[in-house]
């Protein structure tokens, strides 16, 4: 039913989904959908929630060991969060304008911790004497940058999106290659 619900957010938007049309989807019927999910909200937040464990499980899968250079970890991270938000738009569309549950709005809250997170510790690798705050600071950001251009990229035709894709990575490479320096 999730995978269907999925589809159907990501083709039509959260706001224009009904159960009826998940339902429909899913090939069940709507009182099946209810024994499952009271309503659409709680449809959202458990995908929503699905989603945000598994991209910061993969970001978490990046390099644990720390053995990329500075650059090619932040590009592979930026890389997979695209990705994964090219390969499930609906995700985007949820954590903008589903209203979320609490234990979904703390998945997505760590999945950014995560993104922030992953960058710090790069920043430090790089320059120890950076302050942890300091280091977040640059990692959330980072993350901003980040989310400013995915909000763009999720409605792009595909050539704009291969220029924002560039213009992604080098704006944020760009704003934190600085740092590194001091």
């Amino acid at each position: 039913m999730l995978r269907a619900a999925a589809t159907v957010f990501g083709r039509i938007g959260y706001h224009e989904t009904t159960t009826n049309a998940i339902a429909l989807e899913a090939g069940v019927s709507p009182a099946t959908l209810y024994q499952f999910f009271p309503n659409k909200e709680a449809i959202a937040s458990a995908l929503a929630s699905m989603y945000a464990r598994e991209m910061a499980e993969a970001e978490q899968a990046i390099d644990p060991e720390g053995k990329l250079d500075f650059t090619t970890a932040v590009t592979e991270l930026i890389d997979l969060c695209m990705g994964y938000n090219q390969k499930h738009p609906e995700f985007h569309t949820l954590v903008v304008d589903a209203p979320l549950t609490p234990s979904a709005r703390e998945d997505k809250k760590i999945l950014g911790q995560v993104f922030v997170e992953f960058i710090a510790l790069r920043l430090r690798k790089e320059r120890p004497s950076l302050s942890r705050s300091e280091a977040v600071h640059h990692g959330q950001v980072a993350l901003m940058i980040f989310r400013g251009i995915l909000d763009e990229l999720t409605i792009s035709s595909p050539h704009a999106r291969l220029r924002l894709q560039r213009a992604m990575r080098s704006a944020i490479l760009r704003y934190l290659t600085p740092v590194l320096v001091g």
